[in-house]
Order: structure tokens, then sequence, then C-alpha cells
């Protein structure tokens, strides 16, 4: 058994999408995304710590602008055991709707460039830009090891999630997929990126505009955590 697999999980971070000058996308009424996911993300930490026990880690807990680098370092030096970073989705075709969830690619193909391209253009926002245009494949695959010896467990929390999402929301789920998101990028234990539901088409926007909306994703998300975190310690020597 690997050593990652006998890790109890003491401390989840979560990680509310956007903040601060950037407002993340926008409904077409003007609702931004910053303020669900930063209600979502609420939500589901209350219950994590009243539910599980667990210490759960904030990267923010206001409106505020944290830069993408700094929220996997924020995970990271809180010793971290999960990393889940919560967003609302956003397409120029306004039909298209449902969830889907991510992981880290291993490397910067042209798929996971493009697949993570609006959620990485905050870096526009950001003083310390060139952090990111010094990224090069070889830096990204070696910054993305961290995240390698995680990739079984990213990979069943993200299919615990949409699993949950479709249960609990009734939702078209789109899967689970990887692409190069820099918020997950050098994170040293399972990470994943929700995108909860589609801010672009009226139908969901609709239901993120609903507290119960956002508090049943917010079940569903401590739903799939409390899964993986049972299973995950079910084989840990006198637990």
């Amino acid at each position: 058994m690997e050593a990652s697999e006998k890790w109890l999980i003491d401390t989840i971070v979560l990680d509310a999408g956007h903040g601060g000058r950037d407002p993340g996308a926008l409904g077409a009424d003007g609702t931004r995304e910053k303020d669900i996911t930063l209600d979502i993300t609420l939500r589901l930490g209350r219950m994590l710590e009243r539910e599980l026990g667990t210490h759960v880690v904030y990267t923010r807990k206001t409106d505020v602008f944290i830069p993408l680098h700094q929220r996997p370092k924020i995970a990271n030096n809180a010793n971290g055991k999960l990393f889940i970073s919560i967003h609302c989705n956003s397409h120029d075709n306004r039909r298209v709707s449902g969830s889907e969830t991510f992981l880290l690619a291993p490397r910067l193909t042209e798929e996971a460039i493009k697949i993570a391209e609006t959620e990485n253009q905050v870096i526009r926002l950001e003083e310390n830009q060139e952090i990111y245009e010094k990224i090069t494949n070889e830096q990204y695959i070696l910054a993305a090891m961290a995240q390698s010896a995680f990739v079984k467990e990213s990979e069943d929390l993200a299919a615990l999630v949409e699993k949950n999402y479709i249960r609990n929301l009734k939702t078209t789920s789109r899967g689970v997929k990887q692409a190069g998101f820099y918020v997950l990028l050098g994170a040293s234990m399972p990470s994943i990126l929700t995108e909860v539901s589609f801010i672009s088409n009226k139908t969901d926007l609709q239901k993120l505009k609903r507290a119960s909306y956002r508090q049943k994703v917010a079940e569903s998300l401590f739903q799939a955590i409390k899964d993986f975190k049972e299973k995950h310690e079910k084989d840990i020597p006198n637990h």
C-alpha cells in the first residue's frame, strides 16, 4: 500500500474560485461567479467541520483576490490532505449545461491548455504575470509531478463528486476530465476543480441563484468527500 493511502484526511482545503477584482464568469443578469462559489464553499466548510470534525482551511472566506499560484501553496502550507477548487462554468453556446469535474493534466497538451483557458486567464489581473509566462512544458510537467502520486485518488474523488451531482442535483454530468489548471499546479495532495453548473445557461443560472440549490451542491460535495474519506481511511491500521 502506498504511503499516500495511509494518510488520515484530517485537513481539507477549500478554494472558492475567483474573488476581489476578479468576478469570474458573469450570468446574463450580472450574477458573479465569485459570489456563488464563495457561498457554496462556506456552506461545504461548515458541514465538514460539523459532521466530519475535519479541519477546514479556506483560500478565501471573503471577497478578496488571491493569485492562482498562491492557492495550491496555501493548501501545501496547511498540510492539506484534499484540495477542492469550486467554480461555475461558462460557454459561448448558452445551451450548454450541466456539471464537470477536473483533475490536473500531466502535461500541457493543446487540449489541456484550451479547456483551462477561461479559468487561467485571471492571470491578467495579477501583478506577477511573468511567473506563468516562464512555465514551459518541462516546468509544467515537473510541477504536475507533485500530483502524479495522487492521480488515482483525485480521479476517485472527482468521480464521486459527479455521481453525487447526478443523484442530488439531477444534473447532466459532462464527466471527469483532465486540464492544465494553474490553480491545481503544485498541490501535493489529491486535488480537483469542480465546475458546478453553467452560469451562461439560463436554467443553470436560475438554479445557482437559489440558496436551496447551492445548499444541495454543498451537500453533494460533502457526501463525495465523506465517501472518499471512509474508503481511503478504512485500511489504516489502528484507526
